[in-house]
């Protein structure tokens, strides 16, 4: 394999490490070296030189960082229109975003990215969960999870001699958020609703300010599938317009604030690290580190190394947690939504939540070196073992080139099958009715059923009434389940992935299954259904099952009724699309174990993803 990257970044290490082929492209930027200002002329000269360079040169796809890949061809011959290069030369681009998409293209008219961003080949990896929820919300395809990592390199990992330290506190970074600059003129507008977010979140830290914005205080109108581009342009650029203070005034939350308290608090005992801070606030720094050697080295070599997400990030962990404690040094950082995901607090780092708590957490450290070298050690073996970026490459590749699925996939037509397995069914419990339209094909294969279909969502189940009278179906306001009560179901922005299991971030499917609302329905077992309604479980036949992500709870509620049944047809999963959404190999377990054998299994539009399984009874 080979794998085309730009500049020697992070990723040609991670390559180097998997003996994987790193084949440098050609990376456009600014007349002053910024690759995040480089203009539409230069990546189309980019883009023709990566076009040239793929002819002698071809790679199976392309990985950059934050977008600098993406480059352009004319796309007919009075150069009017524009052509990703990487859809000329017929390859992936993977782009892995560690900042917002405003800063790394301020370069380009936000009318090119915008449209740049709707191709299906180029994949947006974001490291930022709530970034990830804001794109996909705007209805951009291939946008995934995936965090910020240590660089490879050879690390020293030989034990800490404390008393080698210097026993001070240190925090290695620039000041970069001018917003709050005297010498800044910012305007206003964007005032209001970064100041609305930051105090919703004050009482409701968990809310995002997309959340905010759009669906606690509906401060405009979201970008719908129906918008034409330009709408669709004008809403994100309103949108990110309206986000801009509300960055900036996290970056003083999240950082700012502790760096100038702690100046203040310490003087010399603090070392800062980084330029910008003296026009900022006025606080004297030391020059930054030359040498990746010295930077690495420095983490080791100090007592406490600090570390503090900037304005850029809501949820996401920076690349610093990753290069501390790949060093092997201690850091104590501030409480940040994605920290425990990827640490273990306490063991592998340690954190504070206020200005008090910092202040005791650096005289508890500095008067207790075993503890802080053991967190160290455990801290450093977390990330050498899972967080460098050859283990994100690694998740890079399954995903091009996805594991081969348990199973082959059948040729026939599944109503075929299911009429040969259940000629003249008595009962059929049709599960997931949505408004009718399987209904309506279980009518037509059998004339003479009773056939009862069930949709909780009131909405659908208003239209799937209407399509019952035409069909001589009965309708069940219900959602079927493993308990009988009341429950919540998660409408989505599809219609058809409403679930009672919640949202799995970064999911393959997450443009359908995102939240859009909830409602309370009433959840029932069929057993009990069925025992209410004095059917007798031995006349169900046929079970179908299409409740997004919950048949294993409908499986769980149907004890009896599987025990006689002839056949079930259901939707399996092979990713989590919802979350603790079972995947086929448990669906296909529990089947087994009650006594039926896998007739068959369907591709669906997403064959990697998801699929539809028929069980007969053995």
């Amino acid at each position: 394999m080979k794998i085309g990257v730009f500049g020697n970044g992070w990723w040609k290490e991670a390559c180097g490490a998997r003996s994987i082929d790193a084949i440098e492209f050609p990376t456009a930027s600014a007349a002053d070296g910024n690759q995040y200002a480089a203009d539409l002329g230069a990546r189309l000269g980019s883009g023709a030189g990566l076009v040239h360079q793929f002819q002698a040169e071809p790679v199976d796809f392309l990985l950059d960082n934050s977008g600098t890949g993406l480059s352009f061809v004319s796309g007919v011959a009075d150069g009017s229109s524009l052509k990703p290069a990487h859809e000329e030369v017929g390859r992936v681009l993977i782009s892995h975003f560690i900042d917002p998409l405003v800063t790394a293209f301020q370069g380009l008219d936000w009318s090119v990215v915008w449209q740049s961003l709707k191709s299906t080949t180029w994949i947006k990896a974001v490291w930022d969960t709530a970034q990830v929820a804001e794109l996909q919300r705007f209805g951009i395809p291939n946008v995934m999870h995936l965090p910020m990592a240590a660089p490879n390199r050879a690390y020293r990992i030989e034990p800490i001699d404390p008393s080698s330290q210097a026993q001070v506190v240190s925090f290695v970074g620039a000041q970069n958020t001018i917003f709050f600059s005297a010498q800044t003129q910012v305007p206003t507008s964007p005032l209001f609703a970064g100041t609305l977010a930051h105090a919703v979140r004050a009482d409701l830290p968990q809310r995002s300010f997309l959340e905010v914005f759009y669906d606690m205080h509906k401060l405009a109108d979201p970008v719908l599938d129906g918008d034409t581009v330009k709408t669709q342009i004008q809403k994100t650029a309103t949108y990110f317009s309206a986000k801009m203070y509300f960055n900036a005034a996290l970056c003083v939350k999240n950082r700012d604030r502790f760096i100038i308290f702690l100046k203040r608090q310490l003087g010399d005992k603090f070392h800062l690290i980084g330029p910008g801070w003296d026009r900022a606030y006025g606080l004297a720094a030391m020059p930054r580190i030359t040498s990746n050697e010295g930077y690495f080295n420095h983490f080791r070599e100090v007592a406490i190394n600090l570390n503090f997400v900037n304005g850029n990030a809501e949820t996401g962990l920076n690349m610093r947690h990753f290069e501390i404690t790949a060093a092997g040094g201690f850091m104590l950082c501030y409480e940040h939504p994605e920290l425990a995901s990827h640490f273990e607090i306490g063991k592998e780092c340690a954190t504070f939540h206020d200005e008090a708590d910092l202040l005791k957490k650096i005289d508890y450290y500095l008067a207790n070196p075993d503890q802080r070298l053991t967190i160290a050690q455990a801290g450093q073996q977390r990330t050498l073992t899972e967080h460098l970026y050859s283990h994100r490459l690694d998740r890079l590749l399954q995903m091009i080139e996805p594991p081969k699925l348990p199973v082959t996939y059948s040729k026939t037509n599944p109503w075929d099958d299911i009429r040969a397995a259940v000629p003249e069914p008595d009962v059929v419990l049709d599960c997931g009715a949505n408004i009718g339209q399987t209904a309506s094909t279980f009518r037509n294969l059998f004339p003479t059923a009773n056939i009862y279909s069930f949709e909780p969502v009131g909405e659908l189940f208003e239209k799937l009434q209407e399509r019952c009278k035409e069909l001589d179906v009965h309708p069940v306001k219900k959602a079927v389940s493993d308990r009988d009560g009341m429950g919540t179901i998660h409408l989505t922005a599809g219609p058809e992935s409403n679930s009672l299991l919640g949202f799995q971030s970064g999911n393959p499917c997450a443009k359908w299954t995102r939240v859009v609302g909830n409602e309370s329905v009433e959840l029932c077992t069929l057993d009990r259904w069925c025992e209410e309604n004095k059917i007798d479980h031995q006349r169900v036949d046929l079970v179908k099952l299409d409740v997004q992500g919950a048949e294993l709870k409908a499986l769980h509620g149907a004890q009896r009724v599987l025990k006689t049944a002839t056949a079930v047809y259901l939707e399996v999963s092979f990713v989590s699309i919802y979350k603790n959404c079972p995947l086929f190999g448990e669906i296909d377990s529990f089947m087994k174990s009650h006594g039926y054998d896998r007739r068959a299994l369907y591709p669906s539009d997403q064959p990697h993803n998801w699929g539809d399984a028929l069980y007969v009874k053995a």
